[in-house]
This record gives C-alpha cells, sequence and structure tokens, in this order.
C-alpha cells in the first residue's frame, strides 16, 4: 500500500516545485541589473550577509564588484554608489530619476512620506521650495540669525563653565543648546536646560536614533511586524515618535489660536511656524486646491528641522572636542588663530570667519573625519533608468555611500589621519576638493547645511577661545569610535573643559 495517495504526492511535487521557483527567482540576478554577491536567499535575499554596520561588507563589495553594486533586501532590490563620481552622475546628472525616497515599511510608518525630508515628486518640490524660502527669509547665513545663535551661546559657555574643570559629558548639554538654535527658528523661544518637557523631547529623539536601526529588517520583510511581543522594538519607536509629533503639535496648536485670537496674520519672517501658516492662508486666499502645504505637511517639516538640524550639528561639536584631545597640536594651533584674529576680550563672529582658515580647515576635517551620515539618507529611482551600463528599475532603494568618498585615499592620501592642512592650498587659502560631501549632493543634499556651518564655526570659535579640553584622566584617551547608525556620533565619553582665563 503506497505510503502517499497520488493527491498527496502531487501536492508535496507542486509545492517543491513551487519552492524551486521561488529559490530561483529570488537568486536570480536579471539581465543588465549591477553585479552583487551571487547568494540570495528566498524572501530574505542578502539579509543574511548585512551585518549590522556594513560599511566594511561594502568596501569588500566595491573591490569585488565595482563603484555600482547591487543586492536583494527581501525582494527589494538595492543599489549601492560606492565612488564620488557615481554619487555625482545618479544625484546631479540623472537628479531627476534618482531623487525620490523610497517606500520603506518604518520610512512610511513614522513619515508618511511627508514634509521636506521624506516626501517625493511635486510635494517635495513645493515642501523643499516653501522651507528654503521661510528659511533665507529669516536669514539663514546672514547676521541676523548668527545673532540669535552667538546669544545662545552664551548660555552654553556658562553652563559648561559651571562645571569648573572637572570631567563631565558634554553630549547631552550640546545637544539641548543646538537644539535650542532650531526652536527659535521653529518656535520663536528657546528652552532653559532643565526643562523637564524639552529634555522628554529630547530624549525621545535619541530614543528613537537609536532604535531604528533595529527595526532596518521590517523595511524589507514587513510581515515580521506581526511576531507576537515586540522584538524589533517597532511598537517602541513608534511610541517615541509619537511624542516627538505631539510636542511639535502643540507649538503649532498655540501658533493656531495666537493667529485666531489675534484675528491678524503674524506675517512672514517672525518664525518657521508662523511663517508656513502665511503660506497656508495664501495658497487658501488664491485658491490653490493643489497646493500640499497643510498642517500635517507642516508637523513634518518642523520635525524635519530638528531632527537633521539638531543631531549632525551636535556630534560634529562632539567629535571636534574629541579629536583635540587626541590631536592636542590642532586645538593649540586654532586658539593661536583665534587668540591673534580676534583675542579674548570678545565673541567671534561671522565676519571673522574668512580670517579663521586654520579653524575652518579644521570644521571641514572634523566633518570629513566624522562620517556623520555614512550612508546618506536613502533615495530610489523613479524609473527604469539606464546607468553606466546597467539597466537599475523603478523604486530600487539606492544608498549614497558617503564613507567611501570620504575615506577614499585616492582622494586624501592619508583618510586615516585628521589633517586639516588638507584643506588649505599652498597660497595659504581655504580650499575644498568637490569630493568633500559629508552632506551630500544633488538637489536633496542637506537642506541645513549652511545653518550648520554657521553653527559650527561661531561654536568652536568661541569654546575654543573660552576653554582648552583635557582628557577627564590623564593619559587616557577616550577611543575615536562612533555608533553607527542615521548618524554616527562618537561614543559617550567624558572630558575637562578648563577656563583658559
Amino acid at each position: 500500500m503506497p505510503l502517499l495517495s497520488l493527491d498527496a504526492s502531487s501536492l508535496l511535487v507542486g509545492a517543491v516545485v513551487l519552492l524551486c521557483l521561488l529559490w530561483w527567482k529570488s537568486t536570480r540576478r536579471p539581465s543588465g541589473l549591477p553585479p552583487g554577491p551571487g547568494l540570495a536567499l528566498p524572501l530574505l535575499g542578502h539579509l543574511h550577509l548585512m551585518p549590522k554596520d556594513p560599511r566594511a561588507q561594502f568596501r569588500s563589495w566595491r573591490r569585488q564588484y565595482g563603484d555600482v553594486f547591487s543586492l536583494y533586501m527581501g525582494e527589494k532590490v538595492m543599489v549601492v554608489l560606492a565612488s564620488y563620481s557615481a554619487i555625482r552622475e545618479a544625484l546631479v546628472t540623472y537628479a531627476d530619476v534618482f531623487s525620490h525616497r523610497p517606500h520603506i515599511f518604518m520610512f512610511d510608518e513614522i513619515t508618511k512620506s511627508r514634509g521636506i525630508v521624506s516626501s517625493s515628486g511635486p510635494m517635495w518640490k513645493e515642501q523643499r521650495k516653501t522651507g528654503l524660502e521661510i528659511l533665507r527669509a529669516m536669514g539663514m547665513g546672514k547676521n541676523v540669525l548668527a545673532e540669535k545663535i552667538q546669544e545662545e551661546i552664551t548660555y552654553y559657555i556658562q553652563a559648561i563653565k559651571d562645571h569648573q574643570g572637572a570631567p563631565v559629558c558634554l553630549g547631552r548639554l550640546t545637544q539641548i543648546s543646538i537644539s535650542n538654535n532650531i526652536c527659535s527658528i521653529a518656535f520663536g523661544s528657546r528652552f532653559e536646560y532643565d526643562d523637564p518637557k524639552f529634555n522628554r523631547y529630547l530624549h525621545c529623539v535619541d530614543e528613537s536614533f537609536k532604535l531604528v536601526g533595529g527595526t532596518a529588517s521590517l523595511n524589507f520583510l514587513p510581515l515580521l511586524r506581526h511576531i507576537p511581543g515586540d522584538p524589533f522594538k517597532v511598537k517602541t519607536v513608534l511610541a517615541y515618535s509619537k511624542s516627538v509629533f505631539d510636542f511639535v503639535d502643540e507649538h503649532i496648536d498655540d501658533h493656531q489660536k495666537t493667529l485666531e485670537e489675534r484675528k491678524e496674520d503674524m506675517g512672514e519672517n517672525n518664525d518657521f511656524i508662523y511663517s508656513y501658516l502665511h503660506q497656508i492662508q495664501k495658497q487658501k486666499q488664491q485658491g490653490n486646491v493643489n497646493t500640499t502645504l497643510n498642517g500635517e505637511n507642516l508637523q513634518m517639516a518642523v520635525d524635519d528641522l530638528f531632527e537633521a538640524g539638531t543631531e549632525t550639528t551636535s556630534s560634529s561639536l562632539q567629535w571636534a572636542m574629541l579629536f583635540f584631545l587626541h590631536y592636542p597640536h590642532v586645538q593649540d594651533k586654532c586658539f593661536e588663530e583665534i587668540s591673534d584674529v580676534i583675542g579674548l576680550h570678545r565673541m567671534p563672529t561671522m565676519r571673522d570667519r574668512p580670517k579663521l582658515t586654520y579653524l575652518e580647515a579644521t570644521i571641514c576635517e572634523v566633518l570629513r573625519k566624522g562620517d556623520l551620515v555614512p550612508l546618506s539618507v536613502l533615495h530610489a529611482t523613479s524609473q527604469d533608468v539606464n546607468f553606466r551600463g546597467f539597466v537599475i528599475p523603478k523604486d530600487a532603494v539606492i544608498i549614497p555611500y558617503l564613507s567611501c568618498v570620504l575615506e577614499d585615499p585616492e582622494i586624501w592620501g592619508d583618510p586615516e589621519n585628521f589633517r586639516p592642512e588638507r584643506f588649505i592650498g599652498p597660497d595659504g587659502k581655504l580650499t575644498k576638493r568637490e569630493e568633500f560631501i559629508p552632506f551630500s549632493t544633488g538637489r536633496r543634499m542637506c537642506l541645513g547645511e549652511s545653518l550648520a556651518r554657521m553653527e559650527l564655526f561661531l561654536y568652536l570659535a568661541t569654546l575654543i577661545q573660552h576653554f582648552r579640553f583635557l582628557p577627564a584622566e590623564e593619559g587616557q584617551l577616550p577611543p575615536l569610535e562612533g555608533v553607527f547608525g542615521l548618524t554616527q556620533p562618537p561614543q559617550p565619553y567624558k572630558i575637562r573643559a578648563v577656563p583658559r582665563t
């Protein structure tokens, strides 16, 4: 008597054939797709080959497959651009195709493809145009904004002085100060450093950045969200994100109530929220029913300002102080330049910037060596495209691998060394190579680059003017290691900020 009936045997054979077809479909590389590792598993793709920090693996694959290689992340095609020329060609020459954002699970769950950073197409163009116009009208890159930043710096310097040169971790204090600059822009006001609501908000931002990396698998295997419990911390991340949005919404509601109570337009240039609400009202008066300017996009745009404008700049300052510990001669040379140009009895201003060449070169080297956003922000293709002899399909996830550019020995010679002199030309003037792209490049390069550069100059010039930075324990240097994630801050460390006078 047969062990299996004919029907059962047919089902078994069918299941095996189906599994084989699934395996073949998952592992085959369509003709024209950029090369890449061959072993792709059903459903998983190459996820099993991806470490938490994929940079070393990407470097290996770049050597093996070239400057453009591809992977399957789940069933999604991911293409890594691993050279300056490839990144520039995609994001500048083919900007119309490579300027979208991908539709992946956590991206869509948190941002709903709204705001400035996460949107695509016509919505993105209107959001970015409006955001830039508002920020420029408010003085981005001009003295009016620099004066607000200088005012915040005075609080920051005093808060550091209060520690009287004792070992302290300046990470949270720096984050609060930088975030206060965004508060002044977005809300028109700042917070005290011990404000519990503000600190709770920053805590939620911190935790979201830390945990969202652990949810990466869900971006390509969203079915995993149905596993009982919360093994990928999805619910936790979404809860933190809701707290962040609630904080922003509270301020938007207050602004809206003020407008209704006064029954007048607060006008432009007051703060970002009032200016955006002014633009919403303007579109209504013009009868523009197709505008994307609305409350939901305002909420996300303000959140974009905070998350992009706080994390990278505060991390850059923490990297700078850490580099000063490892390279004290750089700190000394910056201080000598500041003493000669400014002295010790007035605050640095933006007018001093052209004369502080070595400090500016040091800032550039901090941005290069700190590697603040290693994999940039994910892009996506809006259509099929022929690129460098390859066929990249529509909706492919694109990684502009910025780390490979900022650490390329063919560009920098000795990228492993912290050497500000690489940004100073033979004539003694500041020089920047076009490959210097810590803020990415193309249409979707960082919106807040000019603000970040202004902050870094004013903060570092004032910090160096007031303090000498020393290790918490003499002879014991904290490691020059970052915490890989959406951004890369240094590992927490303690430092002594000893007043110079």
